[in-house]
């Protein structure tokens, strides 16, 4: 049987200017160890979120005008 792999997606936030999104691809021989390997990814995901909670996109650097665009004319 060859590995079997799952896929798990976390995304945090609902807008654009608030959306973070983690990947993560879990491989496996077999059913069982695939089962055991996503457990232990789930817990870490758990720690993940938490820390993209706290970010708040409202603290972030805003431009000042006319550097919107790099190298535009303002």
């Amino acid at each position: 049987m060859s590995d079997l792999e799952t896929k798990i997606v976390m995304t945090r936030g609902t807008g654009s200017a608030d959306k973070e999104k983690i990947t993560t691809k879990v491989t496996a021989p077999d059913v069982d160890t695939l089962s055991e390997r996503v457990d232990e990814v789930r817990a870490e995901m758990e720690g993940w979120a938490d820390d993209f909670r706290a970010i708040d996109p409202e603290r972030r650097r805003q431009l000042s005008d006319g550097q919107s665009q790099l190298g535009g004319e303002a």
